[in-house]
Order: structure tokens, then sequence, then C-alpha cells
């Protein structure tokens, strides 16, 4: 794969695991199972640019050019890769803290909490590239 679909692939994923958590709202063990497994997939491609990203001094992916001078590009600097390092890596961690204590409080609307928590990761993502 190209650092641009990695890079690509890091920030959308996130968002795109909103769906399957929401849809699996009714089953709390394959809810959780997605957002653990997703993060897990998004730490991978996370440390994937990282290692491209040390090779080299900074990488540039641009997605759309409006008009000359002003586009939707994407910059992995070496503050930022430590930024998405740290964010994907939380993901997981937060997540199967979360899980404990919202099961064991009987919170209600889990499912929100979750998907809610996968945007933000995203933009995070986001910011960070």
């Amino acid at each position: 794969m190209t650092i641009e679909t990695i890079l690509l692939l890091a920030i959308a994923l996130p968002f795109l695991a909103t769906i399957p958590i929401v849809a699996a709202g009714a089953s709390p063990n394959l809810r959780d199972g997605i957002s653990v497994v997703s993060g897990c997939i998004v730490l991978y491609l996370v440390t994937q640019i990282y290692g491209i990203v040390s090779d080299a001094e900074e990488v540039t992916f641009t997605v759309l050019e409006m008009i000359p001078g002003l586009s939707i590009s994407f910059v992995v600097e070496p503050l930022g890769m430590v930024f998405g390092l740290i964010a994907s890596f939380l993901w997981i961690i937060t997540t199967i803290y979360a899980i404990g204590y919202m099961r064991g409080h009987h919170e209600k609307n889990q499912t929100r909490s979750y998907a809610c928590f996968a945007l933000a990761i995203g933009a995070a993502l986001g910011v960070a590239f």
C-alpha cells in the first residue's frame, strides 16, 4: 500500500467504524469488540505511517485542490506523528477501560458514547496529520 492509502485509511477508519458500532448497539459484546478491533487496526496503520515518516523528514499528500493555492492536504510531521501515535494507542486503552466502567455502572447510551469517541479519534488523527 502507498503512504497516501495508509494515511487516508487511518483517518477514515474511525469515522467508518461508527456505522458498525451503532448497528451493533443491541449486542454489547459485538459493539465493544468492533471498537477495540477498530482501535487496533488504526494503531497498526499509524505505526506503518511512522515507519515511513521516520525514514523521510516530512510526507505531504494533497487530497483535493479546489483552486490554485487552496487545497485540502495532509502533512505528516514528526510532532503530528507523535500525537497520532498517542491518540490511536489511547483509543484502545480508553475503550477497554470504558467497557468495564460503563458496564459496571450500568450506564445508558453506551453505544452513543463509543460512536462519538470513534468520531473524536478520527478528528484527532485528521488534525494530527
